[in-house]
């Protein structure tokens, strides 16, 4: 069965299911058919002290997870790249300068799903935080991957994640045009709008891990 897949010839690093490297190059076509784990790199960006937390639209021309809510940045690990190359996702996807310093590192999450497109995505999750309050307005999203962005109420969107509350409401949100343009926009997100990250892992990887209450 043939797949139409986003970025078929990217090399990535295979990984047992222990977290190990292999040190084996694949295709991320190969990859995603045989289901072999392998490394991606996630930035979640949050505003006002940790209050608030940006997510991007994904583009509805994605592979997996087409036209849901993600987190700011995330993208594959190339074979060979350090974790400063890596986080070159954040200006590809979203436009804005960011130095690696900045960025704090979360740890490791695993993720394994199965799509009805017959991909297998297998994938070791290198998460990290970046505080950063600029405006919405002053990123510039690559728009053939990114067709919105909008900022939430961290706390509402782990109800939301939990399944405690319906919707949860953007504070400030823009559409990406084809061009790349930025319009002002209202967004209520809904939980099936959303990658399905789990309450407890936004807790974990968002700084709210102890926090258990729900709106």
């Amino acid at each position: 069965m043939i797949v139409q897949q986003n970025d078929p010839t990217e090399l990535l690093e295979v990984f047992d299911a222990e977290g190990r490297p292999t040190g084996q190059a694949k295709s991320r076509a190969a990859i995603h058919l045989a289901g072999d784990w392998h490394l991606a790199f996630h930035c979640w960006i949050l505003r006002r002290g940790g209050e608030e937390v940006v997510l991007q639209r994904r583009s509805e021309h994605k592979d997996t997870f087409a036209g849901c809510w993600d987190a700011a940045a995330a993208g594959h690990w190339r074979f060979g790249e350090s974790a400063a190359e890596a986080a070159r996702e954040i200006a590809e996807e979203l436009g804005i300068d960011v130095r690696f310093d900045d960025l704090v590192y979360r740890g490791r999450e695993q993720s394994s799903r199965s799509f009805p497109n017959g991909l297998t995505d297998r994938e070791f999750h290198a998460v990290y935080v970046l505080h950063d309050d600029r405006p919405l307005s002053a990123y510039r999203p690559y728009p053939a991957e990114v067709v919105g962005l909008a900022a939430f109420p961290l706390e509402g969107l782990i109800a939301v994640a939990a399944g405690d509350t319906q919707s949860v409401a953007a504070s400030e949100a823009v559409r990406v045009a084809t061009d790349g343009m930025l319009a002002a926009a209202s967004v209520e997100l809904r939980r099936e709008q959303m990658v399905p990250y789990s309450a407890e892992r936004l807790r974990r990887n968002l700084g709210r891990p102890d926090r258990v209450d729900t709106l």
